[in-house]
């Protein structure tokens, strides 16, 4: 499998007991249980992964608070992705807990929960954004196309930041729609400190996904971005909805042969890319291989 060796760039991991606001489990409830985390360390031996990085899924702290603690107990994992709201009192602090965390890696800024997603290019929400960067925390951002505009604002304001986009910026599944993705997603590439996940293109077809389906989406992300500058990652358990994990890899095995990858480009997107992005010492990642 693909993933044997890679960094996992973008696994989940919940509680179907806590009844976190997840919104992906308010549309599909069966996802619930996969997400567990004997469900996740069994995800992680069978791919063979080096490392992943778990990423955070309710808006809240309190889901943050147990994420963090509950996925330093299953080996493998390389990194977490925390939340923070930059818009409360309390945000500095709530920082420096996270700095303080050898576990996280980055804060999720979940841009589709918003109803006025501009309001994370004021300039409280981009000071605030400055200090996760400056806690050499990632910022990473789930952000339907139509407002990839408000992460190229917080990238172009934080220059100093690794900033992360999430599922390839989510194309559209109506074709009709893809050239305004195209657009918007080339026009955030253009700025040199984003990288993406490559991920997240088999799940708005449901579980009879093709690869006819996602290869144009798949091939206009690497050649907007470039695998240099991507980092392939499965979105277990989500990635269910496509199909599954093993359905993926595979075609995501059969899109890198199509583009014709060097080595170095193959292994930017399996593994250089997302320690390079979160600020991961590759050594810690070889650690948690052999944990």
């Amino acid at each position: 499998m693909i993933f044997e060796g890679a960094i996992d760039a973008h696994v989940h991991l919940w509680d179907a007991a806590r009844n976190d606001d997840i919104l992906i489990l308010q549309d599909h409830p069966w996802l619930a249980p996969r997400g567990e985390a004997t469900k996740l360390a069994d995800h992680l031996t069978a791919t063979g992964v080096s490392g992943a990085i778990v990423v955070q899924s309710a808006p809240d702290a309190e889901h943050s608070d147990w994420l963090r603690a509950r996925a330093s107990e299953v080996p493998g994992v390389q990194g977490v992705v925390a939340w923070i709201d930059p818009f409360a009192s309390d945000a500095q602090a709530h920082i420096e807990v996270l700095r303080n965390n050898p576990m996280v890696c980055g804060i999720r800024l979940m841009v589709n929960r918003y109803h006025r997603p501009e309001q994370f290019q004021t300039p409280d929400a981009v000071s605030v954004l400055s200090l996760v960067a400056e806690a050499d925390l990632a910022i990473e951002c789930l952000c339907p196309a139509p407002h990839l505009s408000v992460v190229k604002a917080i990238a172009e304001a934080l220059a100093h930041a690794s900033v992360i986009l999430d599922h390839c910026g989510l194309p559209p599944e109506s074709e009709s729609a893809l050239a305004d993705w195209e657009g918007a997603l080339s026009d955030l590439a253009t700025l040199p400190n984003v990288t993406s996940k490559f991920s997240g293109l088999i799940e708005p077809f449901g579980p009879d996904s093709t690869l006819s389906q996602i290869e144009s989406r798949a091939f206009k992300t690497l050649d907007i971005f470039g695998p240099e500058r991507l980092m392939l990652s499965s979105n277990f358990p989500v990635a269910d909805l496509g199909g599954g994990i093993a359905k993926w890899a595979d075609m995501a095995e059969k899109l890198m042969h199509l583009s014709g990858l060097s080595t170095n480009e193959r292994a930017a997107m399996l593994t250089e890319t997302a320690l390079s992005a979160y600020s991961i010492d590759p050594q810690r990642s070889q650690e948690g291989q052999n944990a």
